[in-house]
């Protein structure tokens, strides 16, 4: 089997894993690893510089050593195990390309909280919204319940699953792993807070560079998705209107594709630590979110996820018969 074959099969195989399989807890996971190392390098850097000029070369420094050192640890593991026996590394570059990929876990998070939340057991609906989202959920009611589960279904479908599909299919399981490194840091030490805004920034803005097109791609395929529902045109007005409508360059851009399709009002006001945070609105002419529209987001979420699959695969195939990229 050719290189080209190979990696197509491990394509294949990585998302049906991901589908099945989700991200189970206890496996080993390169994301966990990934995280220990920044753990150690954000406190070894916390030490040392104490300025925030300091803080923010160190926040460089810290990007590039995890997204370049796991590049360059990816490209090697795959270039021995190829040469070991070719069994090896295949199922290697099926491992790494499944463990970028986040679109498993994601819909069962949601499905968890929407399970309980149908049944009428909020106090469990809370609990699982409570494990995805950093706002307060305790005082959620099924609106407030609603909108945490759809906002981080469709602000985490584009770098949870999109983007690492996009990655793939470009640049192989070298480029997905990388993006996956800055997308880890970003959620890791770039928080909008005083402790994190200098040694996170370079983080914050290299993953922002980085979703410009995956979030943007993904907004437009659910505004093509909302054919199937007649909503592609509120779609497309909310996203025109609301596409900045948030703190983040990219996040609203899905968020807001999914809201027309929908007819619901994301953003608004939110509890984070006991301060009251308000957020603009998107769709503001929009009802209050329910929980048919989680179910409806899921049954959205899916059709994004196959679409997006079937589309990268294509373009993956297509590089690499072109032999554009070749690892």
């Amino acid at each position: 089997m050719d290189r080209t074959l190979l990696f197509i099969t491990a394509f294949c195989a990585a998302y049906c894993l991901d589908l099945i399989l989700g991200d189970p807890q206890g496996w080993p996971h390169p994301v966990r690893i990934l995280g220990k190392i920044i753990t150690f390098l954000e406190e070894a850097a916390r030490k040392i510089c104490h300025s925030p000029a300091g803080l923010k070369v160190a926040g460089a420094v810290i990007v590039v050593i995890v997204a370049g050192g796991s590049a360059v640890a990816v490209f090697l593991a795959l270039r021995a195990a190829y040469s070991f026996h070719v069994t090896a590394g295949l199922i290697l570059e099926i491992y790494l390309l499944y463990s970028v990929l986040g679109g498993g876990d994601l819909r069962s998070h949601i499905a968890r909280v929407e399970r309980p939340l149908g049944e009428g057991s909020h106090g469990k609906a809370r609990s699982a919204v409570a494990m995805i989202v950093s706002r307060d959920a305790g005082s959620l009611d099924e609106s407030g319940i609603t909108r945490a589960a759809l906002e981080s279904l469709f602000e985490n479908s584009s770098d949870g699953l999109v983007a690492p599909l996009i990655f793939a299919a470009f640049l192989g399981p070298v480029g997905a792993v990388f993006y996956k490194a800055v997308n880890t840091l970003d959620s890791m030490i770039a928080y909008r807070t005083e402790k994190y805004a200098d040694i996170g920034f370079f983080a914050a803005k290299v993953d922002d560079f980085l979703n410009l097109v995956p979030a943007r791609f993904t907004a437009l395929l659910i505004v093509f998705l909302g054919l199937l529902q007649g909503r592609a045109g509120d779609s497309f007005r909310v996203l025109k209107k609301d596409r900045y409508n948030h703190d983040s360059p990219n996040s609203a851009w899905p968020e807001a594709a999914a809201a027309g399709v929908l007819g619901v009002c994301l953003g608004g006001v939110d509890i984070y630590g006991g301060k009251r945070i308000e957020r603009p609105l998107i769709n503001a002419g929009g009802r209050h979110p329910r929980c048919t529209d989680l179910r409806e987001g899921l049954v959205l979420f899916r059709r994004l996820s196959l679409t997006v699959f079937i589309l990268t695969l294509l373009v993956a195939w297509w590089i690499r018969y072109g032999e554009v990229f070749i690892i």
